[in-house]
């Protein structure tokens, strides 16, 4: 047995006829948890044809995964999560690459036809994270072995102030890496998880909190966008804490937080690279909070045995993490620019950052800053202002010929006049060429903007005469 499954096992059989996990159809206790997951594990044994097996999990986001998450644990195995509503060809990539032993699906156990030396080497089992980040491109696996994940998850579980009393609410499905690391951390703190794939709740965050009770939701912008928009209940939120972003996190969104009553925001600062979060910032609504650019802090560069740092010059220099349980690098996928191994201990993200005092902070990724006429032009400027002027989300490329457009979710009516009002807050360099309503912004499993897909959408309007 692993040492996450014992300290696992330890959070959970404080209470074992207490709740564990929900869904939109029930739950199950803690003993149920662990009995269910022990049972997965013998059969996902008997299947599989090497003594370390690799399980390929594809379910909607439900406590079947819970299960099958606890089961890998327990079993010591390998498991990668793939997302059902996602495009079945970046599926098709992974399981090229990775070749299960077993996969799970809503239809049961499917073994593999056989096992053969083109499969992806495990060294140690552990949790495959189908790494992308907000380039796009091909998924690349990185493996986060047990070992690392239980030298993890005490100080992961401190940062998010989790403990036997929280209740973590999660929308995400664990194919996304955060979503991931705020699972692992609940499982091994004993707070109870409260699941929903359900559109509704996804669109509602405040009604799902409030519905479940939960003490804990994940932290991410357009989550906290809509909550505001949102009737707040009259009662006021269960919540203790809206954390665990692993995002660049403006200010405007921590006011927002804080205007729904909650009295802590967990800022914290991560890549799937990395296992969990190297740095985490306690923002509460009595201190004021620092910013740089806008954005708020990520922390002091320090959780557990996981440090960020600065590595370059300025105006580039980019934020580190290092810490001897890194993982080693990537397990198939070509090798991005960044994030990248320096060294086996050290990973360069590719975020921008900045300290300011004892405070750290991630403004962004490198790429996301041109030249135009001998100056400087910030994109992610751009989409703030844009999103000042008109509450819009945007996102600003610059084509192969120059040009700055701006596309911008939503209908044509919300970007009529947008342009003329952006040459009042911005430099005549960084006002875009064009400014171009989209029906929707393309995006990755995670939510985020698929930056590769942007581009090419942005290039084919452009060659179209839209921008």
């Amino acid at each position: 047995m692993n040492a996450f499954a014992e300290m696992l096992l330890a959070a959970r059989t404080q209470s074992p006829h207490v709740l564990a996990v929900t869904d939109t159809r029930g739950g199950l206790t803690h003993a149920e948890l662990v009995a269910a997951a022990r049972a997965e594990a013998a059969r996902i044994r008997g299947d599989a044809r090497r003594p370390s097996p690799v399980v390929a999990i594809c379910l909607p986001l439900s406590t079947d995964c819970l299960v099958s998450l606890v089961a890998a644990i327990l079993g010591n195995y390998s498991i990668c999560f793939l997302d059902p509503a996602v495009d079945p060809d970046r599926h098709a990539a992974v399981l090229a690459a990775l070749r299960p032993d077993v996969t799970v699906t809503v239809r049961g156990l499917r073994r593999s036809a056989g096992q053969d030396a083109t499969a992806v080497a495990i060294a140690e089992p552990g949790y495959v994270a189908r790494s992308s980040g907000s380039t796009g491109g091909a998924p690349k696996g990185v493996l986060a072995s047990w070992a690392a994940i239980a030298a993890f998850v005490p100080a992961g579980a401190q940062a998010l102030e989790l403990d036997r009393d929280a209740a973590w609410a999660e929308v995400s499905h664990p194919a996304y890496d955060m979503a991931m690391t705020n699972l692992l951390v609940a499982l091994a703190s004993g707070a109870a998880i409260h699941l929903s794939g359900a559109l509704s709740d996804q669109l509602r965050p405040l009604r799902f909190i409030e519905r479940v009770a939960a003490t804990h939701v994940r932290l991410a912008p357009r989550f906290i966008e809509l909550a505001s928009a949102e009737r707040r209940p009259p009662d006021g939120l269960p919540l203790r804490v809206w954390g665990s972003g692993g995002d660049r996190l403006h200010i405007a969104h921590v006011d927002q937080a804080f205007a729904l009553g909650v009295p802590t925001v967990i800022n914290t600062y991560g890549t799937s690279e990395t296992v969990g979060f190297a740095s985490a910032a306690r923002l509460i609504p009595s201190e004021e909070v620092a910013s740089v650019g806008g954005c708020a802090p990520i922390g002091r560069g320090r959780v557990g045995r996981w440090s960020a740092g600065l590595v370059g010059t300025e105006p580039d220099r980019m934020l580190t993490i290092s810490s001897r349980h890194l993982p080693r690098g990537y397990l198939f996928g070509a090798a991005p620019d960044y994030p990248r191994w320096e060294e086996p201990n050290t990973v360069v993200t590719g975020d921008i950052g900045a300290w300011d005092g004892d405070n750290l902070f991630c403004l962004g990724r490198t790429g996301r800053r041109v030249k135009r006429n001998g100056s400087f032009v910030e994109l992610d400027a751009i989409d703030r202002a844009l999103r000042d002027a008109r509450a819009v989300l945007s996102f600003t490329v610059t084509t192969r010929s120059g040009e700055l457009l701006s596309l911008v979710e939503g209908e044509r009516t919300q970007t009529d006049g947008l342009r003329r009002e952006l040459i009042s807050s911005l430099r005549p360099e960084s006002v875009p060429d064009g400014v171009i309503a989209v029906p929707r912004l393309p995006r990755l499993a995670n939510g985020k903007v698929d930056q590769s897909a942007a581009a090419a959408l942005a290039e084919s309007l452009s060659s179209r005469g839209e921008g």
